[in-house]
């Protein structure tokens, strides 16, 4: 969906909206499954704090709010997924936040259900800074020249979450598995192509060790 379609969308389309999040649900389920297991491994999100689903329609409401500022050239797909995991990234800092700095008495405790996310961001500029494919190098110049099987990756987010950092696990997921291209990639992270190209090569060499 391009031209016309997200145009409609950014003019108040819901219908077309929700027709492009049903389209990627499946994908943006299993984003939004690692993404939670990880961060349950790591401490910042309790056990069953939420679910892929709650996890997406956070990521979705902000997608919605704030579609018109999705840059010019990028797929409203990747899109989502970017919404996606600034939601997560989002919701992690404001727990660890809560649990840094408010001292709580014995018969405290840290909400059990989800934090509301304000915005996510406040303009392009502090959202994005990607790569540019007309500089200097060329995206075939850190392409990996090998592949990570995807029941390989999926075994590791599902079953070691912490063996892959965040960002290697996500390029991970949109390259080998969700079939996103290094721009693509570049644009979700807000990454250059060599910084992406290294996250690849070492969630591969990650995954196979």
């Amino acid at each position: 969906m391009s031209g016309p379609d997200w145009e409609n969308i950014v003019e108040g389309d819901r219908k077309a909206f929700d027709a492009l999040v049903e389209s990627e649900m499946s994908g943006l389920l299993e984003a939004a499954r690692h993404e939670i297991a990880y961060y349950e491994d790591v401490g910042d999100f309790p056990p069953r704090y939420m679910t892929p689903e709650e996890l997406v329609g956070e990521a979705m409401i902000q997608a919605w709010d704030h579609r018109a500022k999705k840059l010019k050239g990028m797929s409203p797909r990747a899109w989502l997924y970017a919404m996606l995991f600034q939601a997560a990234d989002r919701l992690a800092e404001r727990r660890r936040d809560i649990q840094a700095h408010e001292a709580l008495s014995t018969d405290q405790k840290i909400p059990d259900d989800p934090l509301v996310l304000d915005p996510v961001y406040d303009d392009d500029e502090e959202f994005y800074e990607w790569f540019q494919p007309d500089e200097a190098l060329k995206w075939e110049d850190v392409i990996p020249s090998d592949v990570i099987a995807p029941e390989q990756l999926l075994a590791i987010c599902e079953g070691e979450p912490r063996r892959l950092k965040p960002e290697e696990r996500r390029a991970a997921l949109l390259y080998f598995r969700l079939g996103f291209s290094m721009e693509e990639v570049c644009r979700v992270l807000g990454k250059r192509a060599d910084e992406t190209g290294r996250l690849l090569e070492k969630a591969r060499d990650a995954v196979r060790g």
